[in-house]
């Protein structure tokens, strides 16, 4: 059975010369603006609009420029740089903001720098043998181009057993923990059937919430999928760091702490090499190809796609919607 949605009329990319962040998306009348204009009409009352010009200041002076990992890779004689951060984004973002102008909303952009704010004063907890908000690299070698990763982790700190990788999210949303239904005989999660009646995948049949089959456990909140893979990307960096860090010992562990409006959630990221290498090989083949790059199918990566600034272009280039309005096929 296929799900209808509005269809979109495939479209050829043209690229603009013009590519790039451009500007803000208005607050208040929700239109294209240049910075300049934006922080004007702050500066002159800004009718209807929450931000006053000195955040919209900072705002603009900090955005980063978009070539920085190339500037850097340029620096050490590589052909190309990315940053752990382009890496675990969309590469069809990534690929889609090189060939269009977009715009930002100005909230989007504040959130941002409010946590940018925190990170700076989390930073200055220094322990004793550590590195708070270094720039790590590699240089290496992949499908004859030489490529350079970069990534600065917020806190990486060295104790007995070897590096302890700290990683800060301020997010409104912080992950959760939850009860969840599963089978009381094998312990596997349970599936929902229909309302009230479950089937567990290893036992199979079919019961209710008052089965004795029927069990529930509390599972501990979660660190996001792409959250886990940066920080396996930052024990890469440090490893292969070990000269510069002068001290050749692995990466023990990772978390990653949610700054969350009600107190921060620390989440364990279990660290795998070998899922880190494939992933990265995955993705700087998508990010390299000439092609534009696949639109994303992970479910727990799909909410990028309601604050993407190109989903319009990627919706046109793709012929129909993407992300959780996107028309999924059943068998």
């Amino acid at each position: 059975m296929v799900m209808t949605a509005t269809q979109f009329p495939a479209a050829p990319i043209a690229v603009s010369p013009a590519a790039g962040l451009a500007g803000f998306l208005c607050e208040v009348t929700a239109q294209p603006v240049a910075f300049k204009d934006c922080l004007n009409c702050a500066q002159h009352g800004a009718p209807g609009c929450p931000f006053h010009p000195a955040i919209i200041s900072d705002i603009i002076n900090g955005i980063r420029d978009p070539e920085y990992a190339n500037q850097l890779a340029k620096q050490s004689g590589a052909e190309v740089g990315f940053s752990v951060t382009e890496i675990i984004g969309c590469p069809r973002q990534f690929a889609l903001k090189k060939r269009f102008p977009y715009y930002e909303k100005v909230s989007s952009m504040y959130r941002m720098n409010f946590g940018s704010g925190v990170h700076a004063a989390l930073s200055k907890y220094m322990p004793e043998l550590g590195y708070r908000e270094s720039t790590l690299t590699w240089k290496f070698q992949m499908g004859g181009k030489h490529i350079l990763l970069t990534g600065t982790p917020d806190l990486f700190e060295y104790r007995d057993d070897g590096w302890h990788i700290t990683d800060y999210k301020v997010t409104v949303n912080p992950p959760f923990g939850r009860k969840v239904p599963v089978c009381a005989k094998c312990g596997a999660d349970l599936r929902k059937i229909e309302e009230d009646r479950f089937t567990c995948p290893t036992c199979g049949g079919s019961f209710g919430p008052r089965s004795q089959y029927f069990s529930r456990v509390y599972r501990p909140p979660q660190a996001r999928s792409s959250h886990i893979m940066q920080v396996n990307l930052y024990a890469l960096l440090i490893e292969k760091n070990a000269a510069y860090l002068k001290v050749s010992h692995p990466v023990r562990d990772a978390q990653i702490v949610y700054l969350g409006p009600k107190g921060p959630i620390r989440c364990e990221a279990a660290l795998n090499r070998e899922a880190a290498i494939a992933f990265l090989q995955v993705r700087l083949k998508s990010l390299l190809a000439n092609d534009l790059p696949p639109i994303l199918d992970e479910v727990d990566e799909l909410w990028r796609c309601d604050y993407c600034p190109v989903r319009a272009e990627c919706e046109q280039a793709h012929g129909r919607p993407v992300g959780k309005a996107s028309p999924a096929d059943e068998e």
